[in-house]
């Protein structure tokens, strides 16, 4: 499977970019704060834009600032560069849309563990960190789960013993299903499967794709639900197939 910021190349015919290097921007990112959605580095001069849409800009709104200053804007920048001579990358954001995909997967969780309490199958002080959900990535990792096994990693709680035996686990599958299993009796008992819906395709992909983005090319693994950006823009980049060359 594609992975943008593991496939950066070191040795690409052109010179490494130095924060006091210039760069093409526009006032909208500047001035009005708009997130960074297109990125390119020329074919000939290596001179980098980083502009709110792909969009010819006029003149009177692009600005030529120090690529220092756009990665003090959007610490994604850093991670992605130097970028191959003639690379060209978008990303998308749609306010609120991460936090609104996390929610739905919080609150599903949740509910299922008040419920439960309620029906005196399962206390708080049973769970870990009074049922943290933990997205585990850590086994596997998201890339392999999802190109391998057809859906996200799991999203996690566990009981609180010596064994951390899982007490829900709930995965995003490709076919925008969010299922998985309950066990009970500190993971004793035979599995439950269980189900908070069924998200869009739209929605199931820009979900996995933030995840990918922001836990597995950050090297962040077993993180709380809670320490994941939800709100960063994703970069369009294939969800099918293995690595591209």
């Amino acid at each position: 499977m594609f992975n943008l910021f593991k496939k950066k190349e070191e040795n690409n015919n052109s010179k490494k970019d130095s924060p006091d290097e210039m760069c093409i921007t526009c006032r909208h990112i500047l001035e009005e704060d708009k997130p960074i959605l297109y990125i390119k580095r020329g074919e000939e001069d290596g001179r980098y834009q980083f502009l709110c849409e792909d969009y010819n800009h006029a003149d009177t709104e692009t600005r030529i600032v120090e690529i220092d200053k756009i990665i003090k804007k959007d610490k994604e920048i850093e991670r992605i560069l130097p970028l191959k001579l003639g690379t060209e990358l978008k990303r998308q954001y749609i306010r609120g849309k991460g936090l609104e995909l996390k929610k739905f997967i919080q609150d599903g969780i949740n509910n299922i563990i008040q419920k439960d309490i309620k029906d005196n199958k399962v206390l708080m002080t049973q769970l870990y960190n009074n049922g943290e959900i933990v997205y585990y990535n850590g086994r596997n990792g998201t890339w392999f789960d999802w190109d391998i096994n057809n859906k996200t990693s799991w999203f996690t709680v566990c009981f609180n013993d010596e064994k951390r035996m899982g007490y829900i686990s709930i995965a995003v599958f490709k076919d925008g299903c969010v299922s998985g299993y309950k066990w009970g009796n500190y993971g004793k008992d035979e599995a439950e499967s269980i189900s908070l819906g069924k998200l869009s395709i739209e929605d199931t992909e820009y979900f996995v794709r933030l995840l990918l983005q922001q836990t597995d090319d950050k090297n962040f693994f077993d993180i709380n639900i809670d320490n994941i950006n939800w709100e960063a823009p994703i970069f369009l980049e294939p969800l099918e197939g293995t690595e591209e060359s």
